[in-house]
Formats: structure tokens, C-alpha cells, sequence
């Protein structure tokens, strides 16, 4: 069940688009003067090597190799006995089975002459064990930092990508709607009844979090106890789908203007524009909505290795101007008629719809 789930499906996600994307990588690699690219993955980091070759890698550590020419190299500790399943979902990497990932990339550095410069996603995270072993392997090599470059690519989403986002947003707004209609009455409960929704609808991983009682705390934690649900409380939903994340909040409350801020918020993520800090355009939003202000804003995105990472906030000092087609997660605090509010939704800048 759970392998195919995770299967390559060639109609969401054509070979055309994995190979545009190595495309588009291997041209800023050249702009930046690097003659490969190391991607690394674990279970809690894949987003990278997902966007490049369409496959989740959620076990264990891994390195992925781009060259300017050529199949990727993907180098995992897995055994052999799932190689061939990988293949299945990985249409253009090869798969290279190795006790030691840094040791073998490092050596196919070293024994390829033409090979200097090597851009490294997330360089400084990279873990000691796997940056000694490529050193030492390739002692030539100049190691370059390459995750504004690798940020630049995606900074605009394609629409194969969109077509996941979609279809994971689409099974995210399903699944919450279990907290409608008084189906729970605790917040465990409703967290399994989310969680339930969203994996037989096809969710490769769900976090479900809940806060209770959003009158007294409005923290938003996973949780398996029974705790009483209070006449406002939030659940969030993150969400993943063929690799593509998606998280959703919404306020749940026998008040018709909870049901307008939904509304506003849905309207708001269509309206973002580019190009004008998203600070400024929240401000100017919130004046529609009767009663409320603004407490607190935060936009994810996916720009490296993680799914979801804050790329700006009202915590955040550095102003941010979106880029048309750039993929977010909105994320807004109101204060509603005095009370607390809280919703998410994602977007696609400059776009109706994801």
C-alpha cells in the first residue's frame, strides 16, 4: 500500500518535467561556475532530491550527484534487496548501493579530471561524516555553498508541481473538514479522524496538531490525548503528496465570523502580488475584514532540502518581496472581535488558484 503510494506516476509528474528541471539546474550550475552539484537527503530533508528526480527518499542519509552531463548518481546505505524498487520511482538517477555515500561520490570526483568546483546544497548542515569522507576522498575539489543558487530555482514553481500541490492541498481541506459537525469531542480523537481522511485519500505523511481550547493557549501541538474540545479551537494539517507539502489551520467556532475570516483568508492567498513586501499587502488586507487586526504573519516555502521553511514573518526584520510563481504557505494570528484566529493556506503568487 505504501509503496504505491509513493510510486513514480509518470502522468502527475511527466519524465519531460524532472528532465527541465536537471535542465534548468545544470544552467545555473555552469552561471555559477560549478562543475557538479551535491544534494543530501534523510528522512526529514528529501525535499530537494524530490523536486530533481521525482523520488522521496525518507529512510536514511543519502547523497545525490549532478554533473553537468550525464545520469545523477544517487548514493544510499539501503541494501540492494529495495535498489530496484528505487529505480521504479526514480526514472533518470542511477542507484548506487554503498556502505559509505561520501566515499563513493568523493571518489567519482576525484577520478573525473574535469571536475574542480563542486556546489553543495546546505553546505554548513551537511554532517561531519559525510563532509570528511568527500574531503578526503577528493582533496582537490573546492567546495562551494550553493543554496542561494539552488533557492533561486525555486523560487518559481513548474506546473507539473503545481498539479501535485493542488491535488495535496485538495486532500488537506478534506481531511479537515472532520473537525466539522461535532464528529469529536476531544482532540485526540480529531486528530485521528484528520489523520484517517488524509492517508486513505493517498497522504504519504500527515501532522496533525491541534489546539483545544484557543481561548486559553494558541499553540498548536500533536497529540493523542483526549482532550475536551472547547467552543473555539484550531487543527493544522500538514500534509505531503508525491513529495509536495501542504499545511492548512483553520478556527473552528460557532461564530459566523469565523466563517468570513476563511473566507477573507482564501481571498487573500489568491490576491498576493509580486514584487511588494508581503508585510505591506497583509496590512492593507486585514482592513477588510470587520473586526479584526493583524497579531502575527508567517510565509513558508520550499526552497532547499526541507519541505517547508519560514522565508518570511512579522518576527522577521528583512523586508520580502515574493516572486510571481513562487509557492507559499500563509500562515496569519488575527484578533477577531477579541478573540483569537487562526488559518493557513497555501498559494501560488500572482495566481487564482494553486
Amino acid at each position: 500500500m505504501r509503496r504505491g503510494l509513493m510510486g513514480w506516476n509518470k502522468d502527475e509528474l511527466p519524465i519531460a518535467a524532472i528532465e527541465a528541471r536537471l535542465t534548468r539546474l545544470r544552467t545555473e550550475m555552469d552561471a555559477a561556475g560549478m562543475d557538479a552539484f551535491i544534494v543530501y537527503t534523510n528522512n526529514v530533508r528529501p525535499a530537494a532530491v524530490t523536486w530533481i528526480t521525482g523520488f522521496t527518499p525518507y529512510w536514511s542519509d543519502a547523497l545525490l550527484l549532478v554533473q553537468q552531463t550525464g545520469a545523477p548518481a544517487f548514493a544510499t546505505a539501503l541494501s540492494k534487496r529495495v535498489s530496484e524498487w528505487i529505480r521504479t520511482t526514480d526514472p533518470v538517477s542511477e542507484i548506487v548501493n554503498t556502505p559509505k555515500p561520501g566515499e563513493k561520490i568523493g571518489e567519482r570526483l576525484k577520478n573525473d579530471p574535469l571536475i574542480r568546483r563542486v556546489g553543495v546544497l546546505e553546505y554548513d548542515t551537511l554532517p561531519a561524516g559525510l563532509a570528511h569522507d568527500l574531503e578526503t576522498a577528493a582533496p582537490a575539489v573546492e567546495w562551494i555553498d550553493g543554496t542561494e543558487m539552488f533557492a533561486g530555482l525555486r523560487r518559481t514553481v513548474d506546473e507539473a508541481e503545481r498539479g501535485l500541490l493542488a491535488r495535496c492541498d485538495a486532500i488537506a481541506s478534506a481531511a479537515l473538514r472532520e473537525a466539522e459537525g461535532g464528529k469529536a469531542q476531544d482532540a485526540g480523537t480529531l486528530a485521528g479522524l484528520v489523520e484517517q481522511n488524509a492517508r486513505l485519500a493517498g497522504a504519504e505523511e500527515t501532522y496533525i496538531a491541534v489546539a483545544p481550547d484557543l481561548d486559553a493557549d494558541t499553540r498548536l501541538n500533536r497529540t493523542s490525548q483526549p482532550t475536551p474540545l472547547a467552543e473555539r479551537f484550531a487543527v493544522r494539517a500538514s500534509i505531503s503528496y508525491k513529495g509536495c507539502w501542504v499545511r492548512r489551520i483553520r478556527t473552528f467556532v460557532k461564530d459566523s465570523a469565523a466563517a468570513q475570516a476563511d473566507v477573507w483568508l482564501d481571498a487573500v492567498a489568491r490576491s498576493i502580488a509580486a514584487d511588494k513586501p508581503l508585510a505591506a499587502q497583509l496590512a492593507d488586507k486585514v482592513k477588510e475584514l470587520p473586526g479584526a487586526s493583524l497579531k502575527a504573519w508567517a510565509a513558508e516555502s520550499c526552497t532547499g532540502s526541507y519541505p517547508l521553511s519560514a522565508v518570511a514573518s512579522s518576527r522577521m526584520t528583512a523586508s520580502v518581496l515574493p516572486a510571481h510563481g513562487q509557492f507559499l504557505v500563509l500562515t496569519v494570528e488575527l484578533t477577531l472581535n477579541g478573540a483569537p484566529w487562526i488559518g493557513a493556506a497555501p498559494l501560488v503568487v500572482g495566481s487564482a488558484t494553486l
